[in-house]
């Protein structure tokens, strides 16, 4: 019996390793952003042909209707000035809370509404790429309810 509960011991500690060392070698942060470039992870800023009370309900929609295992996305904060609007919400997973938030704002040529959004994890190193699949998951349901106005 004792021998079978080291054996259990060792071949857990050797798997808990092994998830270590492919998460922190495939995906080494916890953070996933968009960028004009679209960056390493192959998130590209929005672009938008509407006017940027549209954008910002059109976010505002898009969030609550979002979930990741079950679990609803939900709106924890909003900022609104003149040039830019900022929306947090709280996305959970299994048993963690990431961050995500969205900013709306005119582009520099200013017929264009850019739209950018950033998912971190509060806790760990490494998060599977679970933030980057948020990231992408909210843009194409913000692609999909804006599809006549995106660039």
């Amino acid at each position: 019996m004792k021998k079978t509960l080291v054996t259990l011991a060792v071949l857990l500690i050797a798997f808990a390793a092994a998830i270590f060392i492919i998460g922190r070698t495939f995906y080494p942060d916890n953070i996933a952003e968009t960028s004009p470039d679209g960056g390493s992870k192959n998130l590209t800023t929005r672009f938008y042909q509407a006017d940027p009370e549209t954008v910002k309900n059109a976010v505002k929609e898009v969030i609550p209707t979002l979930s990741t295992y079950g679990g609803n996305w939900k709106t924890v904060g909003e900022s609104d000035d003149k040039e830019i609007y900022s929306l947090k919400a709280e996305v959970p997973v299994v048993m963690f809370t990431d961050d995500l938030e969205v900013t709306v704002k005119r582009a520099d040529n200013l017929h264009e509404i850019r739209v950018d959004a950033v998912s971190k994890s509060r806790v760990g190193q490494s998060d599977f790429g679970e933030n980057a699949r948020h990231v992408r998951k909210f843009l194409n349901a913000l692609d999909e309810k804006l599809k006549q106005n995106r660039q």
